[in-house]
């Protein structure tokens, strides 16, 4: 509680939320997204006029969503060798296929390797 939020509230048996009010009730998806967008604008802001002062080309952010940080969170759970079938049950999908399809893409062909080499390894062994 090194925040002085309480973390002990419960909703349907979680509790330990990331993204919580300061009551410790857990924000909604349309408030989490507001302040997403308020810190990507305010910084795209101070990158446009540091550019400009600077002169040179902007790098900005792009926009960022209660979804982005899901879909990042599926994902690299996923590429770390998560179960795919509790990868499904925390991302609540009632199909599995929604799961492998939708967040389990392959983002590089290191992920691809580290297959492969895991196969060497078996057969080696």
């Amino acid at each position: 509680m090194m925040t002085g939020i309480d973390r002990t509230v419960e909703v349907e048996g979680c509790k330990g939320f990331i993204f919580t009010t300061k009551n410790g009730t857990p924000i909604m998806p349309n408030a989490l997204n507001n302040v997403l967008y308020n810190i990507v604008n305010a910084y795209n802001r101070e990158e446009l006029n540091a550019a400009q002062k600077q002169r040179r080309k902007e790098i900005l952010m792009p926009s960022i969503s209660a979804h982005t940080l899901r879909h990042t969170g599926c994902t690299r759970m996923a590429e770390s060798g998560f179960d795919p079938k509790v990868l499904q049950y925390v991302m609540g999908h009632s199909n599995i296929a929604v799961t492998m399809e939708v967040y389990n893409h392959i983002t590089g062909k290191e992920r691809i390797r580290k297959e492969f080499d895991r196969i060497d390894e078996i057969m080696a062994g």
